[in-house]
């Protein structure tokens, strides 16, 4: 392949070379005919044909060998110019396993990921149940009321899916997907309904819930001023479902109808035990 590529080089330095040797040969020649005139006379032989021919086959000889010479020292500069073969598959091979190495460092950067990821999540997850235990709760009560709260938080996002592709939102299947929405944005409104009274309050305790609702201030001449309720008690249910905040408290009475009595249960402030009262539908008097 290298006498390929440097043919045209090296037909040039063979015709020089020719050249050189005819233009050799031809003073060989002029000189030895010179000679024999001045010597013809005395050396006949000296002018014999036999004579110059080998002086040409020795001119000959000697530019062949040069000649070889160049076309070693051609191949030698190739050989030093060009890559070598198996060196560039060494180098491709090198460059395949920098590749390999690459690939190998990012999905190890990529399980590390997920690892941390999921040690937060674990982390996360026995924190909860620690805190559940803390509040009352056996270790496997609490893993399988975590266990529900995931379940809560899916469910909730189907629900606000399905509700957000549908077309029709004012359908009974739109309001109902809304009034789930609401309930399950909290799961304290799902544990309420699903737990014990007794493991509900455990519940909020663990989390720091509220239990009830406190009164913080009311107007006077209002239904709860004039139920005897004053700052400082506390407002455990209305009609039966629990509150925890004034949110709870102003949408439980919007929902009962006008013209009846509301069952309200409260603990009064500096009291142990609670009692129960009745109240006249519609807004109470409260502040927060």
């Amino acid at each position: 392949m290298n006498l390929y590529k440097h043919a045209l080089p090296v037909a040039a330095l063979s015709l020089v070379l020719a050249v050189a040797a005819v233009a050799h040969w031809s003073n060989t020649e002029t000189r030895t005919a010179g000679q024999s005139l001045f010597a013809s006379e005395s050396n006949p032989a000296a002018t014999d044909l036999t004579t110059r021919v080998k002086t040409l086959e020795q001119t000959l000889s000697e530019t062949l060998k040069i000649q070889h010479q160049l076309l070693e020292l051609v191949n030698e500069l190739s050989r030093r110019l060009e890559p070598d073969p198996e060196h560039g598959e060494i180098r491709n091979a090198a460059l395949d396993m920098a590749g390999e190495r690459n690939e190998i460092d990012r999905h190890r950067s990529r399980t590390q990921a997920t690892s941390q990821h999921e040690n937060r999540f674990t982390r996360m997850r026995e924190n909860q149940i620690r805190q559940l235990t803390d509040a009352g709760f056996s270790p496997e009560r609490a893993a399988a009321i975590i266990d529900q709260q995931e379940r809560i938080q899916h469910e909730q996002m189907q629900f606000t899916y399905e509700y957000h592709h549908l077309e029709d939102k004012q359908s009974d299947r739109g309001k109902a997907l809304q009034e789930k929405i609401h309930t399950y944005s909290n799961p304290q409104r799902v544990f309420e309904q699903e737990l014990s009274q007794e493991e509900f309050d455990l519940y909020l305790k663990a989390f720091g819930g509220r239990t009830e609702m406190e009164i913080g201030d009311l107007l006077e001449s209002t239904p709860a001023y004039e139920a005897g309720l004053r700052p400082g008690d506390k407002i455990i249910r209305y009609n039966n479902q629990r509150v925890f905040h004034m949110g709870d408290l102003r949408s439980q009475v919007y929902q009962v109808a006008p013209g009846t009595s509301v069952p309200v249960e409260i603990q009064r402030r500096g009291s142990s035990g609670s009692e129960t009262i009745y109240l006249p539908a519609g807004p109470l008097g409260i502040r927060g």
